[in-house]
């Protein structure tokens, strides 16, 4: 991991598309300001991390009450992330987010750069 010290105002590239801004620095607190072209997603890693979690949960509880064989996690099949475009796309098995999500972080990312 690359570890940067930066104030208010300054900027990171990522590659030749993707620019990180120190907004605001504030007490434990940083706003970041991400510009990156339509079709690179941009999502919290909790959120990604939750819905991955619940899907597992239900996938597990599904195999449960269906009275299939029980299967591990590892076996389970990954579930699809769905971009901000709603373009499904497997990112490291990562969870399946749902258009409301999609929209929401569509929004968040209009509201606050």
């Amino acid at each position: 991991m690359l570890v940067l010290t930066r104030r208010a105002g300054e900027r990171i590239r990522v590659g030749d598309d993707v620019e990180i801004v120190v907004v605001s620095v504030r007490d434990d607190q940083v706003r970041l300001g991400l510009a990156a072209p339509r079709g690179v997603p941009i999502y919290r890693a909790e959120l990604i991390e939750q819905v991955e979690q619940e899907n597992l949960a239900a996938a597990e509880s599904a195999v449960r009450v269906g009275g299939a064989a029980a299967i591990g996690p590892a076996q389970l099949p990954g579930p699809r992330l769905k971009s901000a475009d709603c373009d499904s796309e497997r990112v490291n098995g990562g969870p399946s987010l749902t258009r409301t999500h999609a929209g929401h972080e569509r929004r968040h990312r209009r509201a606050h750069g």
